[in-house]
């Protein structure tokens, strides 16, 4: 089979996969938001185009990211003129595309930078890593919200958490109030980075009942950007890597394969016989913490599922990345300032994890500019990028989304990352790190791509050194998870280096990481997707129900109640399980509220506890 008929056999499963996995979660009317999702893509695809041009997958995936950027501004900007509306959204968002066709300034086919050559071999490679999303998305998405035979709706826990805390935040903006309010906190401004969550709350709030529902939205959005965010992945590290199996091979084993929690389970329920159904009961990804205290770090298949703000976080941020890998210091200006772009949506979408990106370009670029002999002009022509990224600091401050938190930072070595560190960073991490280690320790690895290595290097300073005084595990979901997306380049690098050595090295290597992390994949997906656990959990059952009774009062609320009332239920009680049902399945604003996905602030629990005393 030649490598243009692999690439086109991947590219129809693919479509089919996407399209059964949109269905089997959210119905048709999911798959009709899935074509209002790509046509969201559109205006950033000129300038993926100016980057890698129109033949290469980069100006694809480029501009994919930055048009899901461009179109949540444009949609942010009718919000903010009080004119939110279906037809003002659609006018902005063809106002930014042609804006965009017209700021690109070069043909289609051409782009400002030049990397290697894109094959077909290149395209299978990429077509075939990207099946893995709906294999690993797809199964737990269908189970979100599954209405049994008694007609409840079933969650499993972590859903609750951070997937019916996001369906809170879209109902929220879906109101279209500047700044949008906190629904735990009807009084304040949502202090969250809600840039990414726009497009769903934009089309539920003004499409054809169809596409009204919040929930089918989320659920799609986060297909659709789990295939964005592996995309920029292969992306950067092939950019740093120009070797498609090897890439190809890198990226897949960081996606199923970064953690060995899974394997050390079964191997202590084996040594103590236990029963293997107690791997029901277990948050496998974070052992490290349960059973050794140490810090919880997040495989990158969490992404997908709840967390997928973060995921185009990073995928935006690894497009600049592929930028700088793929020109160093000598991308014209148009090209460093379209990075600079990717970069400002990266701190519009996460405004920690874009500053990190942002750092690590910035020193990537000018350490390629001093080898250069060269390095004052160049170093002026960089700093374009410097502008982008202020404007999306200062839209982050202005619109209230950081407010208060650079006072909850803490700096040191503390806490959770002083208890066996070495130990539990290999158990969640190590299948993942210890081949992109060997890839660092090659010389040829850090001569000429600097950005993967800086990536990791300051992700595992911040993993250690940095946390939030109201969440130690903030910044290690964070941080662990940027030292994922910057491994595939160093694991691409260190397989190339060994089959040179030996061809059958980077097998042995790949398989034994297989055989090492698999497990914990496995075991997080069949869990992820198991609503029918109902045992208790540490603080809450592994899997909550909402009756169909409850279900029919909370949309008799939304029914009959203005979308800003003010709803109140008694916070304490409510404790993990069903703490943001009004918010979520009502849709209706509390005056008091205990949430569990946002900064744990004094207020909250002073204005719940009136709410008891009343």
């Amino acid at each position: 089979m030649t490598a243009r008929t692999l690439a086109r056999a991947a590219a129809a499963l693919l479509a089919v996969a996407v399209v059964a996995s949109v269905l089997a979660a959210a119905g048709v009317g999911g798959l009709l938001y899935f074509v209002i999702f790509a046509a969201a893509l559109i205006p950033g695809l000129p300038l993926g185009f100016a980057l890698f041009g129109s033949r290469h997958a980069g100006g694809w995936i480029a501009g994919a990211l930055i048009g899901y950027f461009l179109t949540s501004l444009a949609i942010w900007v009718c919000i903010a003129a009080r004119v939110p509306s279906a037809l003002a959204f659609v006018v902005a968002w063809a106002v930014v595309a042609a804006a965009a066709w017209g700021a690109s300034g070069v043909r289609p086919r051409e782009g400002g930078v030049r990397p290697p050559l894109w094959t077909s071999r290149d395209t299978a490679a990429l077509l075939l890593v990207l099946l893995l999303v709906p294999a690993i998305a797809g199964p737990p998405f269908a189970r979100v919200g599954w209405r049994d035979a008694e007609g409840n709706l079933r969650y499993r826990a972590y859903f609750t958490a951070d997937f019916v805390w996001h369906t809170a935040l879209t109902a929220e903006l879906a109101k279209f109030a500047s700044p949008p309010r906190n629904p735990y906190l009807a009084n304040r401004p949502i202090h969250y980075y809600w840039t990414y969550f726009l497009l769903p709350a934009a089309v539920a709030a003004t499409a054809p009942a169809p596409l009204a529902d919040v929930q089918q939205a989320l659920k799609v959005n986060a297909i659709g950007t789990a295939l964005l965010f592996v995309s920029a992945i292969f992306l950067a590290a092939w950019t740093a890597v120009p070797r498609a199996a090897p890439v190809a091979t890198a990226v897949a084993l960081t996606i199923v394969a970064s953690s060995a929690e899974g394997l050390y389970a079964l191997a202590r329920i084996w040594s103590r016989g236990a029963p293997w159904s107690v791997l029901r009961d277990l948050n496998v990804d974070a052992l490290s913490s349960w059973w050794f205290g140490g810090l919880r770090v997040d495989g990158l298949q969490r992404c997908f599922w709840w967390v997928p703000q973060h995921s185009m976080a990073y995928a935006l941020g690894l497009t600049a990345l592929a930028v700088v890998n793929a020109a160093g210091s000598t991308a014209p200006a148009g090209a460093v300032a379209i990075a600079g772009v990717a970069l400002a949506g990266a701190v519009a979408c996460n405004p920690f994890v874009g500053g990190v990106f942002a750092l690590v370009w910035g020193i990537a670029a000018a350490i390629d500019a001093f080898r250069s002999g060269d390095a004052v002009p160049r170093l002026i022509r960089c700093a374009i990028a410097i502008v982008p990224v202020g404007g999306a600091v200062a839209w982050c401050i202005g619109t209230q989304m950081v407010e208060g938190a650079g006072g909850t930072l803490q700096f040191g070595w503390l806490g959770a990352a002083r208890r066996a560190p070495v130990f539990t960073f290999l158990l969640s991490l190590g299948p993942a790190v210890v081949p992109a280690i060997a890839g660092l320790l090659m010389a040829s690895a850090v001569t000429r791509k600097a950005a993967p290595v800086l990536l990791l290097v300051v992700s595992i300073a911040l993993l250690y050194l940095v946390r939030l005084n109201v969440d130690e595990s903030w910044v290690g979901f964070r941080a662990g998870q940027m030292i994922l997306v910057a491994a595939p380049a160093l694991i691409a690098r260190a397989l190339v280096a060994l089959g040179a050595l030996r061809r059958a090295v980077p097998a042995i290597v790949v398989v034994t990481a297989l055989l090492v992390g698999t497990p914990t994949t496995v075991i997080d997906e069949c869990n992820a997707r198991d609503v029918n656990n109902f045992n208790m959990g540490v603080t809450f059952h592994w899997t909550v129900r909402i009756t169909r009774a409850e279900e029919e009062a909370l949309e008799w609320l939304r029914r009959t109640t203005p979308a800003t009332a003010i709803v109140q239920m008694e916070p304490n009680v409510r404790e993990r399980e069903s703490w943001s049902l009004i918010p979520s399945f009502a849709q209706r604003r509390m005056a008091a509220g205990l949430p569990i996905s946002l900064l744990d602030v004094p207020e909250y629990h002073e204005k719940t506890e009136r709410v008891r005393s009343m």
